[in-house]
């Protein structure tokens, strides 16, 4: 039986040029490079980025030293040891302060009751045996008055003689002189004391006060205690030193909270403001500092103005430390963001970048403004949407035939080349 293969034959033959039909049309001629392209997106404001540098200092840091001068007789901390808030760091020898707080304390206690009895006044057994004397001597002058009155009789009649008068005479004055006195001395206590010698005696006694006062206060002065929770990072006495006032002994820094101050041309900082979130490097990782403030003048050796940061707390971190900020500053300049793959050198140091029309490649002479890591803010001849051959740049030349394989999206200031 002989069987016709010819339908088949047919069909083979049908399906062999189908697949190569469809083969040439998907595939583009040998001298037709498939390429990558970015739209040119133009912008009016180039964000120009630096990277400044500056150093982590400690938010606090202190030359401790005594209120008073005198002998070091104890210092119970050491450079490296960390301390609290109140905590005492040394001693100075107090045995004459404690001498003197001892006399003053004395004298005021005299004092005091010295005050006490003046405001009090006499008691009354004392006014009562005033009252007693002057009775006594009220007596005995008038015993020498009538003793005067005889006497006077007697020598009237010649029974005395002058001079025996004159005796008599003399008592009785002086008794009534005796009178006298002890009825002042009687009536100044029926008074009570002056108020002038209260006043005086109150005032002897506030100024007492105040040299115990005084002396109390340098006794606390010659302890020295820490005025914040930090770290010590110098010492410079010993025990056994006389200091004068001022003198430092210890340097503390507060450790808790660092800053970072970064200095920064003026223009740059302009674009700061306080309370704004920056991101910071540090020994190769990454922190969110906040801006706490920025100093109003110029560093006169440097010219530039310091940015102080807020670090966030990590023990890691010690002052110091080198601390990198980038600060993005705005610049009106009407360009293009393109990959920095898309440029190719041309003559005279000057550049290009190559764009697809009408299906061949057409070069751009562009100007090379600014370079972020894979990305390029370009100016020239470029056209706005005009698609940019994203890379590989070095394999094509002007005027070869190129079809694009797949779109970009555009490269702007907030997005970078994949």
């Amino acid at each position: 039986m002989r069987i016709n293969r010819a339908p088949a034959v047919l069909a083979f033959a049908g399906a062999v040029l189908l697949l190569r039909t469809n083969t040439a049309e998907s595939t583009p001629p040998p001298n037709v490079l498939p390429v990558q392209v970015a739209p040119a997106e133009e912008v009016d404001t180039l964000l120009r980025k630096r990277v400044y540098t500056g150093t982590l200092v400690a938010a606090r840091r202190s030359a401790l030293s005594f209120e008073t001068a005198g002998k070091i007789v104890e210092l119970v901390a050491d450079e490296g040891d960390r301390v609290e808030a109140g905590q005492i760091l040394g001693r100075l020898d107090t045995r004459r302060l404690e001498a003197l707080r001892a006399q003053s304390q004395a004298e005021l206690v005299e004092s005091a009751a010295r005050l006490r009895e003046f405001i009090a006044g006499p008691r009354t057994q004392t006014i009562a045996a005033a009252e007693a004397e002057v009775r006594n001597l009220a007596a005995q002058r008038d015993v020498a008055q009538r003793n005067l009155e005889r006497r006077a009789q007697l020598v009237a009649s010649r029974a005395i003689s002058r001079e025996e008068y004159d005796e008599m005479l003399f008592e009785f004055r002086a008794a009534e002189a005796r009178v006298d006195v002890a009825q002042k001395t009687l009536d100044e206590l029926i008074a009570g004391t002056r108020q002038e010698q209260i006043d005086a005696q109150q005032a002897r006694t506030q100024a007492l006060e105040a040299v115990v006062a005084d002396t109390r206060h340098r006794l606390e002065d010659a302890v020295l205690r820490a005025p914040f929770a930090g770290q010590i990072v110098k010492r410079n006495l010993d025990e056994g030193t006389v200091v004068a006032l001022g003198e430092p002994v210890f340097e503390l820094i507060e450790a808790a909270a660092l800053e970072a101050w970064i200095g920064a041309p003026p223009r740059a900082v302009a674009t700061l403001t306080p309370g704004a979130a920056m991101r910071v490097e540090i020994d190769n990782e990454e922190y969110e500092a906040v801006v706490q403030s920025i100093r109003p003048e110029l560093d006169p050796q440097t010219r530039t103005q310091n940015v102080v940061l807020r670090i966030p707390r990590d023990p890691r971190l010690v002052a110091g430390q080198v601390v990198r900020a980038a600060i993005v500053q705005p610049i009106a300049m009407r360009g293009f963001w393109t990959p920095t793959a898309s440029l190719t050198p041309r003559r005279r140091g000057l550049w290009a970048v190559y764009v697809v029309a009408a299906g061949r490649v057409e070069p751009r002479d562009v100007e090379v403004i600014e370079t972020d890591g894979d990305r390029s803010f370009i100016r020239g001849t470029l056209a706005p949407g005009e698609p940019v051959i994203a890379e590989g740049a070095h394999r094509i030349v002007a005027g070869q035939a190129v079809t694009i394989a797949s779109e970009r999206p555009a490269v702007t200031a907030t997005t970078k080349p994949r």
